[in-house]
C-alpha cells in the first residue's frame, strides 16, 4: 500500500481571505435559546455578521416554510423549505445581508438564468435549476431544486465505514470508495455540464466534491443513490471569458498549475479540477493534499512528473522577487517550508501507484488503465494541451466505447525528478504529515487578461506527449 499524507479536514466555505476554511455541512436540527439555530455562535454575533435568524416553521415570501438546515458558508445558509404553492420541497439559499455577498448572489442568479435559457428541452440536465429569487427582510434568496447529498458527503460516509475505529486514518485505499463504473457515469454527467458551460464561454472556477450533488437521495442503508445522476451547483464564482484571466480561483487542492504560477487561465482550469475530483472518488482522499503554494507544485512534480521549464521561466519572469524557481526548475526541497513538508512530498507515490495501491497490486485492470489514461490527459500541465470536456466525454473510460482501430492514442511521457538534486537534499524521515488546513482565495472578477499566454501555451519543455507509434503530438480524439 502506498504511503500517503494524513487525513485532511474540510471547514466552512471560504471567503476571499487566504486562510479561509472550506464548507462543512451544518446540523440539520434546530435549537433554541441564546444559541443560533444553525450553529454554536450567539444570535447577536450572527446578526452582526449579517445572517438571517432562521427558525423552524418560519415562512418566507408568504410561500416557503422553513424545515431544516442543509448547509452553511461565508455566503449565508442553505435551508430546506416546503413550497406551499407547488407542493414540493425546495432548497433556498439565504444570503447574508452584506453587500459583497448580495452582489455575488445576484451575479449567480443572473448566470443560472442565462444558462437555463440555453439548456436542451429535456427533463434533466446536470446543472442545478434556479426556480426563482426574492428578497426577505433585506436578504437575497435563491430558490433551487432540492437534490441529494454532495459527493463529499457520500465519500465522507464511506470513509467512516472503511476506517477501523481507533486505528487512525486508512485513506488512500483505492477500490474501497466509488467503483469505476460509478465514476464513469458521474464523469459523463459532469463533462456534459462543463462542455455546455464552456460553449457559452463560461468557466465554473470552483469544481470540487462539495459542488457536485446527486440528483436523488440514497435509499436507506445505502450511501449512493440507485441512479448516479449528478448536477453542478454553486455558480457564485462562475466567470465569463471576458471577465477572467489572472485572478486566484479554484479551491487550492483543485487548482491547476497555471493559476498557482500566475500565468493566466481559461476554461481548461475546470478540466484540471475534474481530474483531481475523479482521482479522489477512487482513492478516497485529495490528490494534492496541501495548503502551501510551493509544496503544491512539489506534489504535482512528485505525482505527475516535472513541470515544463518554460512555464516556470515565465512565472519567474513575472515574479522577479520570487525565488521559488531557478533556471526553469522548481527549487525543491530547497524552498520547503519545513522538514515535515519535505517528508510529506517525498512520501507521495506516482499517479499510477496511487490508483492501484502499490506497484504490485492486483487492482490493475484494463478499466483502471483507461481511467489512468483519462486522468493523465486531464492533469496535463499545459492548458493548451489539456483534454477538453467534449473530448473527455468521448474518452473510452467515460463513453464506454473503444477508440477506432488503428487510431493513435497520445500519451504523456513521464519525466522523472533530477535525482541528484532530490536525493542530495532529502533528510531522514520525521513525524508523519500533519492534517492540512485547506484554503480558498476567491477573487473571480478581476479584469481579463490573456487566459493562455503565448510564451508558454505551445511549449513542450519537460512535459511531452508520446504517441504509441513513437511520434510526438498533442492529445486529441
Amino acid at each position: 500500500m502506498c504511503a500517503r499524507g494524513s487525513a485532511r479536514k474540510r471547514g466552512h466555505y471560504s471567503s476571499n481571505d487566504d486562510g479561509a476554511k472550506r464548507r462543512a455541512p451544518c446540523s440539520s436540527t434546530w435549537s433554541s435559546g441564546s444559541k443560533s439555530s444553525l450553529g454554536s455562535i450567539s444570535e447577536e454575533e450572527e446578526r452582526r455578521e449579517g445572517h438571517y435568524m432562521l427558525r423552524h416553521g418560519d415562512v418566507f415570501d408568504s410561500r416557503y416554510e422553513v424545515r431544516r438546515a442543509l448547509g452553511k458558508g461565508t455566503f449565508g445558509r442553505v435551508v430546506e423549505m416546503w413550497d406551499r404553492v407547488e407542493k414540493a420541497v425546495v432548497a433556498v439559499k439565504v444570503v447574508r445581508a452584506v453587500e459583497k455577498y448580495a452582489r455575488e448572489a445576484q451575479i449567480e442568479s443572473e448566470i443560472l438564468a442565462s444558462v437555463q435559457q440555453t439548456l436542451p428541452p429535456r427533463e434533466r440536465f446536470p446543472i442545478a435549476r434556479l426556480l426563482r429569487t426574492f428578497v426577505q427582510n433585506g436578504h437575497r434568496c435563491l430558490v433551487l431544486e432540492r437534490m441529494g447529498p454532495s459527493l463529499y458527503e457520500v465519500i465522507k460516509g464511506m470513509r467512516r465505514e472503511v476506517e477501523p475505529r481507533g486505528e487512525g486514518h486508512t485513506h488512500g485505499r483505492p477500490g474501497c470508495f466509488f467503483r469505476l463504473d460509478q465514476i464513469s457515469r458521474i464523469a459523463s454527467d459532469c463533462f456534459e455540464a462543463i462542455e455546455h458551460l464552456h460553449r457559452l464561454k463560461l468557466t465554473h472556477t470552483d469544481l470540487k466534491l462539495e459542488n457536485i450533488l446527486f440528483v436523488h437521495s440514497p435509499q436507506p442503508q445505502s450511501r449512493i443513490p440507485l441512479k448516479e445522476d449528478v448536477a453542478l451547483i454553486d455558480f457564485g464564482g462562475a466567470t465569463w471569458v471576458e471577465d477572467g484571466g489572472t485572478s486566484i480561483v479554484c479551491t487550492r487542492q483543485y487548482r491547476p498549475p497555471e493559476v498557482t504560477l500566475g500565468l493566466g487561465w481559461s476554461h481548461a482550469i475546470d478540466n484540471w479540477s475534474m481530474g483531481c475530483i475523479l482521482a479522489e472518488l477512487w482513492t478516497g482522499e485529495l490528490l494534492f493534499q496541501t495548503h502551501d503554494e510551493v509544496e503544491h507544485l512539489a506534489l504535482m512534480e512528485r505525482i505527475l512528473g516535472t513541470l515544463p521549464a518554460e512555464m516556470l521561466r515565465t512565472a519567474a519572469a513575472n515574479r522577479r522577487s520570487d525565488r521559488t524557481y531557478r533556471n526553469g526548475a522548481l527549487r525543491w526541497p530547497e524552498r520547503a517550508s519545513s522538514r515535515d513538508s519535505e517528508t510529506h512530498v517525498r512520501m507521495q507515490p506516482r499517479l499510477k501507484d496511487l490508483l492501484c495501491g502499490g506497484a504490485h497490486s492486483s487492482l490493475w485492470s484494463p478499466e483502471l488503465e483507461s481511467f489512468y489514461d483519462l486522468l493523465l490527459r486531464l492533469l496535463e500541465y499545459e492548458p493548451a494541451h489539456r483534454l477538453r470536456a467534449e473530448a473527455a466525454r468521448a474518452h473510452p473510460f467515460v463513453s464506454g466505447q473503444e477508440p477506432p482501430p488503428g487510431r493513435a492514442t497520445p500519451r504523456r511521457a513521464f519525466r522523472e525528478f533530477p535525482r541528484s538534486e532530490m536525493l542530495r537534499r532529502e533528510r531522514p524521515s520525521v513525524t508523519p504529515r500533519r492534517a492540512a488546513t485547506p484554503d480558498e482565495p476567491r477573487s473571480h472578477h478581476s479584469p481579463y487578461q490573456s487566459a493562455q499566454p503565448q510564451q508558454y501555451a505551445h511549449a513542450h519543455h519537460g512535459h511531452e506527449r508520446q504517441l504509441r507509434d513513437g511520434s510526438r503530438g498533442p492529445a486529441r480524439y
